[in-house]
């Protein structure tokens, strides 16, 4: 019995409890952060936190935002700066948005998102954006219908998601494309309108990790088609008709209904050729000008060449911007070794040879002749 007395006394001083816990009422949780470069090239670390509010007009609590923001030498050194501004430590356990601002996306987003990799506390399934300007801008907007900034950016991000505008990824899934010297990332592509409101304009794209340009919407939408990552919707409008009386009448839009990619890579005398085919099986949503049976054809026709065209520009434009959306690094290092340790690790992608054709079928037209 002495024995079991002893072993009870010991426990009482090894088992103290969690020395490590974290308690959640003196946390401030923190639900979107942004990074920009200030006038004299430090950062400018903001953050979003929800403020819940008691509603006058019944028992449901309303949920507000407020912004903090600091500049300092690291992320680490500005956050310290807003802990002394508020009432609680900052918590990014929670954290939805990682937003960048241009100049700051411009000289690389890697070296701020260390930190968050690096702490096991905070949230990998937060989604990255580049936001026109400077993205502590944009977390002090006042939408009028969703008075929480988060929820309200993270819908529009959902939305374009959804219509193929931007990928679905987060910073977990990003992580090894960005180590990946044979593959560039996109990432959304945000800006306030005049309305200052968030809207989501397109994908930037990223070369080596920073910020070189810009795809518009109907645009980002084909690069995802022609990277095989087709949303839930995929939605055109195309001018097929010309001369009309009614303006209207000259256009057509269309869904993507179905689609196959093919994707082909070959080397010549150290030289890279790829080929895209991309078919794509359409609905017609609207043909203001009346017959789709009987203009099934020429439409058919003309919707293949003016998106084979389109695919085209877009390549250029990805390639003038230097990213290697497509991975076209990592399918050189995975078969073609020798064709890879001889390119130009920078401007590699800047030298590939496309060939892309796009073929459209309208396989739908609802139920109006």
């Amino acid at each position: 019995m002495k024995g079991i007395k002893s072993i009870l006394l010991v426990l009482c001083f090894l088992l103290t409890g969690c020395w490590d816990q974290h308690l959640m009422k003196n946390a401030v949780l923190v639900q979107i952060l942004s990074f920009d470069l200030t006038p004299k090239e430090e950062l400018l670390l903001g953050v979003s936190i929800p403020i819940i509010e008691e509603s006058s007009g019944g028992p449901q609590a309303m949920v507000k935002s407020e912004t903090f923001s600091a500049s300092g030498h690291t992320p680490r050194d500005s956050r310290l700066k807003i802990d002394h501004e508020i009432a609680g430590i900052l918590d990014t356990s929670k954290n939805k948005l990682i937003l960048f601002g241009e100049r700051m996306a411009g000289t690389g987003i890697y070296p701020s998102l260390d930190v968050i990799w690096r702490d096991p506390r905070n949230s990998l399934g937060a989604t990255l954006g580049v936001v026109e300007g400077e993205a502590v801008d944009l977390l002090g907007i006042k939408p009028k219908h969703e008075t929480n900034v988060s929820e309200y950016i993270q819908d529009a991000l959902t939305s374009a998601e959804e219509n193929s505008v931007i990928p679905s990824q987060t910073i977990q899934t990003l992580a090894s494309e960005m180590i990946d010297p044979g593959e560039d990332t996109v990432l959304p592509f945000l800006k306030m309108n005049k309305k200052k409101s968030a809207v989501v304009v397109g994908l930037a794209l990223m070369n080596d990790k920073k910020y070189s340009g810009n795809l518009p919407p109907q645009e980002s939408t084909l690069l995802l088609l022609l990277e095989n990552k087709k949303g839930k919707n995929a939605r055109f409008t195309k001018k097929v008709n010309k001369d009309d009386q009614h303006v209207v009448n000259e256009y057509i839009s269309f869904n993507v209904q179905d689609m196959k990619r093919k994707l082909k890579v070959q080397v010549k005398d150290r030289e890279v050729f790829v080929s895209i085919n991309l078919d794509l099986k359409i609905s017609v949503e609207e043909y203001p000008k009346g017959d789709v049976p009987k203009d099934i054809e020429r439409l058919n026709k003309l919707l293949s060449k003016e998106l084979t065209e389109d695919a085209k520009q877009v390549i250029t434009k990805i390639q003038q911007a230097n990213c290697d959306a497509f991975g076209i690094g990592r399918r050189l290092i995975a078969f073609h070794p020798k064709t890879w340790e001889v390119q130009d690790k920078k401007d590699y992608f800047k030298n590939i040879k496309f060939n892309t054709t796009v073929k459209a079928e309208i396989i739908k037209h609802g139920i109006v002749r």
